[in-house]
């Protein structure tokens, strides 16, 4: 009888407990998504979204908003050099690369990745 109750118990916090997906981006736009906001817009807290290397520009690579969620965004390679974001921005065209300001916590995290091409000021 003990030997079934911790059986179930065990099926109830298995079923109870979600489990962190790994999605995959390339910056010719395939894989998982086709841009990272895309990806961003889809996961939930938890969620990685991995960045095969090479370099991420234009819109849905650019001015990337979490949303509020904890999630990570990584290179693959855990080289920065192998894996950048390019904003794209100018003093006419300010793009910033990303936007942190919906409540994401510590637990929102980017590695592995240089960021280059971010401005200040207003971006869409």
């Amino acid at each position: 009888m003990r030997q079934l109750l911790l059986s179930i118990a065990l099926a109830l916090f298995a079923s109870s407990t979600s489990f962190a997906e790994t999605y995959v981006v390339l910056p010719d736009g395939t894989g998982d998504f086709p841009t990272i906001q895309a990806g961003l817009d889809a996961v939930v807290p938890g969620d990685v979204i991995e960045l095969t290397a090479g370099t991420y520009t234009g819109d849905g690579n650019r001015d990337l908003d979490f949303l509020g969620k904890d999630v990570t965004v990584r290179s693959q390679t855990g080289d920065p050099a192998t894996c950048v974001l390019d904003g794209g921005g100018s003093e006419t065209d300010p793009h910033k690369v990303f936007h942190l300001r919906n409540g994401e916590t510590g637990q929102a995290l980017l590695e592995g990745i240089q960021i280059t091409g971010g401005r200040s000021g207003e971006a869409p």
